[in-house]
């Protein structure tokens, strides 16, 4: 077989696409439209911040590195694999651009504490409050599919444990931010999935997003 028939090619497909658009062309839009490009990759004074992306370049080399190498091997992936791996992608791919754009003015890599940008609820974010990393998810899930090596596997599981680290630093900043009216909106909308990892008042204690000293009037 060759080209797009040779299952191996489509990770490399992929991972091509995933980076220019997030890296690319979504900044690209970003600055034309509202005059900055939203890239914060390390440039954050909290080194807990700085870590995290350094690793999300190293989970990038990697995944693009062995999309790489895939090309090359022999064996191509069973047409069903193929099918159901390249559909999951390229399906989380076209969400990712999605939720970017749901995002408008207010979308960044990264954290950026002098924005004041509005909260928005609408989009995709009427049904969870990370729709982009859980398009990232879904996209590495198809990419593992593809390509279900061990180091795909470890990949996957490690953008996982940093999706959620990022974003309980997103959501403390989303607090200092928007106060009441994210915590509004915490409560009523899951994490990644709706209905799945909405913050009551005694979660969001627990993670130290709230003082339990003095909670908000209305929560429970």
């Amino acid at each position: 077989m060759c080209g797009l028939d040779r299952g191996q090619s489509l990770p490399l497909i992929g991972m091509v696409l995933f980076l220019g658009v997030v890296f690319g062309w979504r900044p690209w839009l970003q600055r034309r439209r509202h005059g900055t490009s939203g890239i914060l990759f390390l440039r954050s004074g909290d080194w807990r911040q700085r870590l995290r992306d350094a690793l999300g370049i190293v989970l990038f080399a990697c995944l693009l590195g062995q999309a790489i190498v895939a090309v090359a091997q022999p064996e191509s992936p069973s047409l069903l694999r193929a099918s159901v791996g390249a559909i999951v992608m390229f399906g989380g791919l076209v969400f990712l651009v999605t939720a970017q754009l749901n995002l408008g003015a207010s979308w960044r890599i990264g954290i950026d504490e002098g924005a004041r940008t509005g909260l928005v609820v609408t989009g995709f974010c009427r049904f969870c409050r990370n729709p982009i990393y859980l398009a990232i998810l879904v996209f590495f899930a198809g990419y593992t599919i593809l390509l279900p090596t061990r180091l795909s596997l470890l990949l996957l599981l490690g953008y996982f444990i940093g999706m959620r680290q990022q974003t309980l630093g997103e959501e403390a900043y989303l607090l200092r931010t928007h106060g009441d009216a994210y915590r509004d909106y915490a409560r009523r909308v899951g994490r990644f999935l709706p209905g799945i990892g909405r913050l009551s008042w005694r979660r969001m204690i627990s993670i130290n997003l709230i003082s339990p000293e003095k909670p908000p009037v209305g929560l429970e």
